[in-house]
């Protein structure tokens, strides 16, 4: 009975820290890449941004849990660069280099993190290691974070139409 104490508390722990249901583990020597990872790590077409990340550890669950963190991460500060340079662009000067504007747009690009979650994810053993790798599709579609970014933003920007349509073609 003392032996299927272990076994059982990893069983549990392995099922409560998995990061979603759609997480696929293989331990197999001849592992190639998932046929939906794109080597390009952002993509983007008429309705949603992808981003792509390619993780690599010595624990599996730990490679999934910080390769996600860092997928976040990553896509966060594209769409924060995109938001940035749309900014920019906009020729109200006074009104959109404001530091309420700017720290408008900065603050509610943040709370994005909340609608980025694994579209895809898969780990895979390392062929001849110890190694796992972690292969993560995160897809965002756009008209949810032009909603979200309204709506974070309502005090300063109001729904000034050409800067959200502007931002949303950039993605």
């Amino acid at each position: 009975m003392k032996s299927l104490v272990p076994f059982t508390f990893a069983i549990f722990l392995l099922y409560s820290c998995s990061t979603t249901d759609n997480l696929i583990q293989q331990d197999s020597e001849n592992s190639t890449l998932p046929e939906w990872y794109s080597a390009n790590s952002y993509l983007s077409d008429s309705t949603s941004i992808h981003y792509f990340l390619n993780f690599q550890s010595e624990d599996s669950l730990a490679s999934a849990k910080h390769g996600y963190k860092v997928a976040q991460i990553a896509l966060l500060n594209t769409i924060d660069d995109k938001v940035e340079l749309v900014r920019m662009q906009q020729e109200d000067d006074s009104f959109w280099s404001s530091p309420a504007v700017i720290q408008a747009l900065r603050s509610s690009t943040y709370l994005l993190m909340d609608l980025m979650a694994p579209t895809y994810e898969t780990v895979l053993r390392k062929k001849g290691s110890d190694y796992y790798e972690y292969y993560l599709q995160i897809s965002v579609p756009k008209e949810k974070i032009i909603e979200e970014l309204i709506k974070s933003t309502d005090n300063h920007l109001g729904s000034d139409e050409p800067f959200w349509v502007e931002l949303s073609e950039s993605f």
